[in-house]
């Protein structure tokens, strides 16, 4: 595979893996609460667009840090899931101290207050690492093509 071609494959596997993240957030947000939430359209409409705005702002604070761990994986030919898991997860703690979503979603509707928020962070960020090596990890520098015309 050609190194523009990788490319592609790699920010084609990170938007699923961050899309799999956000929904693992979003869901893990509202779970606790699915079984006593009323049916309001609007309370569900704020749980979702905040969930929808954090999960936008993570994004931004973890791509630095995932394309850095995504070159080093390529570089370094790694392509077992358990690093990839492991390397999501310490995103996904990374961008819970970098962003405080408690609060943001504590004034936003009569939910309960998020337990647990360090640990859905982590998980989500696994999830979205198992995504990642599902779509591209798993071929990580199988197909170097140096020195060839």
């Amino acid at each position: 595979m050609s190194f523009i071609g990788r490319i592609f494959v790699i920010l084609f596997a990170l938007f699923f893996a961050y899309i799999a993240a956000g929904l693992a957030f979003a869901l893990g947000m509202v779970a606790p609460d699915i079984g006593v939430m009323d049916y309001d359209p609007i309370e569900r409409f704020f749980v979702f667009g905040i969930g929808f705005i954090t999960t936008t702002i993570a994004v931004s604070i973890a791509i630095f840090p995932t394309l850095l761990l995504t070159g080093i994986a390529e570089a370094l030919n790694l392509r077992s899931f358990l690093f990839y898991g492991v390397c999501g997860g310490l995103v996904g703690a990374m961008v819970y101290f970098g962003t405080d979503t408690t609060s943001i979603m504590e004034n936003s509707t009569d939910i309960t207050p998020i337990r647990f928020s360090l640990q859905l962070a982590a998980a989500a960020g696994i999830i979205g690492g198992i995504v990642y090596w599902l779509v591209a990890g798993r071929n990580a520098g199988r197909r170097k093509t140096y020195g060839r015309v």
